[in-house]
């Protein structure tokens, strides 16, 4: 019997959670594969140097050295041990990873994906480019993979391994539990201490009406005004048995509330969270914030997904109906959107041989 040889992955990343769990969700659903982590770090000005290098690269040919010597300054990793690591392929995600996976590419003149539509660099520089649907305009070309929703690495089995660590630090037992999970300001919304008082009434006047209990977490990108209403008002609540204010915690309680809850309230500026509800096949009473901008592309994505049953879209003065007609649902199964391996299967069709192989197809 023939043993196949592992494919080898590397992921580069900026230190962004919602970033790696983008590149780990496709990872996950890549078969036969090894997989080690690059970590970056840089200044925006070196950043924009290696773009610079990125754009010259197209051009001219730089040899190993040349390209290691740029690299070596964004990362602890020792490039002499990296050099020999050779993948068959680099997963990354978020703009600041774009020049370092390019560069790699070319050092090893293997496949490259990015999972976000390039800001500087174009599209043709990558093997493969998987960009939201709503980006649809400014991303195109045969290397494009369009997803409603972003990649994740949340799997049933992983949602409910968090539910039960989680289910320890809950103030009772909370039978019947909701999501709250709060993002905060954005290039495209912000949120307010009125928006979030008002946030809390409606959902505490949900729970309290319909003998739900409150799972509740707030982002790094929440204001520190709004994130104090949420202390002060679901903290010692008797609905309210958990509460992590992500000021105070580098925990991520996110998968486990998307395992206990049926239904979980988002507000809209998370992208991110909204696709790990998805994928975990539970039901999203996503929430309208402040807007900077009267549409902006996500506002269409969030109609599609309510279009195609995959959310509720609701402003925060409707919340209260919107999350008990979620949670009164007599079907409560709730259609998964497994965007992580639509990806994983584009990389295995494109860039290896056969359906389990383990040649790169150059």
């Amino acid at each position: 019997m023939k043993i196949q040889k592992s494919r080898k992955v590397l992921l580069v990343s900026d230190g962004k959670r919602g970033h790696e769990h983008q590149t780990r969700g496709v990872v996950d659903k890549l078969g036969n594969v090894t997989v080690r982590q690059f970590d970056i770090a840089m200044s925006t000005p070196y950043y924009l140097f290696l773009i610079f290098v990125s754009m010259l690269a197209r051009r001219l040919r730089f040899n190993n050295a040349q390209i290691l010597f740029w690299l070596q300054r964004v990362t602890q990793t020792r490039m002499e041990t990296l050099i020999k690591y050779e993948p068959d392929v680099i997963i990354s995600a978020g703009s600041l990873t774009h020049p370092v996976t390019y560069l790699l590419g070319k050092l090893w003149k293997c496949p490259t994906v990015i999972c976000m539509r390039p800001s500087l660099l174009s599209p043709r520089d990558f093997g493969l480019v998987v960009a939201p649907r709503h980006d649809a305009r400014k991303c195109r070309g045969d290397n494009v993979l369009y997803t409603m929703g972003a990649t994740s690495h949340i799997s049933e089995a992983f949602i409910f391994a968090e539910a039960v660590a989680l289910r320890q630090s809950l103030r009772g037992e909370a039978p019947r539990p909701v999501g709250l999970l709060v993002g905060g300001n954005s290039a495209m919304n912000y949120i307010t201490r009125d928006m979030a008082s008002e946030l809390c009434q409606e959902v505490l006047l949900a729970c309290e009406e319909n003998g739900l209990d409150l799972l509740a977490t707030t982002s790094r990108r929440t204001p520190p005004d709004a994130e104090q209403v949420f202390a002060r008002e679901l903290a010692e609540h008797d609905r309210c048995p958990y509460l992590l204010l992500a000021s105070q915690s580098d925990a991520n309680p996110v998968p486990g509330i998307i395992g206990l809850c049926d239904v979980v309230v988002v507000t809209e500026d998370s992208v991110s969270m909204v696709s790990e509800i998805i994928s975990g096949g539970k039901a999203a009473v996503v929430v309208q914030v402040g807007r900077r901008k009267k549409r902006n592309k996500f506002i269409t994505l969030y109609e599609d997904l309510n279009r195609e049953n995959y959310i509720t879209y609701t402003t925060i003065d409707k919340l209260n109906p919107a999350l008990v007609a979620a949670m009164n649902r007599k079907d409560n199964t709730h259609k998964a959107l497994d965007e992580s391996a639509k990806v994983a299967g584009e990389i295995e069709r494109r860039f290896f041989s056969g359906s389990g192989g383990s040649g790169v197809k150059k």
